[in-house]
């Protein structure tokens, strides 16, 4: 007769490794949501693009952002928060994929709201330090988690501006 082994299911990555990919995703988001800012005279010459298109790519993105962070946030809150974030990254990130394959100010502007929509996943996963932290430890959690804002506006206007 054969014993199989039983294998020991693959160690969970630790809290600390957590907080360093949410802070890594927040910082892409962050990276991404400003460079369209630091690539406007570009833009407006590849697509010809008037003042008032180029204030509706980012108002459009803004406003799809915040109103998609409703629903998502309840969402958050049914499903695991993780696999809501995963999705919204990889969402994220095929429409900024995308966006560099736009074609016109209207497929510009449909990918920049469905990135948008995706970027909106990442404020509702913030909650994921208040499940894996312990009270004493949640705000330096939280801290390190936001400091992805500063860093992905410095990186995208200090990258992508050059670019």
């Amino acid at each position: 007769m054969l014993v199989h082994a039983t294998q020991d299911p693959a160690p969970r990555p630790g809290p600390g490794t957590i907080l360093t990919a949410l802070f890594a995703v927040n910082v892409l988001n962050y990276y991404d949501r400003q460079l369209l800012g630091a690539s406007a005279e570009p833009l407006r010459h590849a697509f010809g693009l008037s003042d008032a298109q180029l204030g509706l790519l980012s108002t459009a993105f803004t406003l799809v952002y915040a109103a998609a962070g409703l629903p998502l946030g309840r969402l958050s809150d049914r499903l695991p928060r993780t696999r809501v974030l995963a999705i919204g990254v990889l969402a994220f990130s095929l429409c900024t994929a995308l966006t560099g394959m736009a074609q016109g100010f209207a497929s510009l502007l449909l990918c920049r709201v469905l990135v948008g929509i995706g970027e909106a996943s990442c404020a509702p996963a913030a909650a994921l330090c208040a499940d894996l932290f312990p009270p004493q430890r949640r705000a330096r959690a939280m801290g390190v988690f936001m400091l992805g804002l500063p860093v992905g506006v410095a990186l995208s206007f200090g990258i992508g501006g050059p670019l």
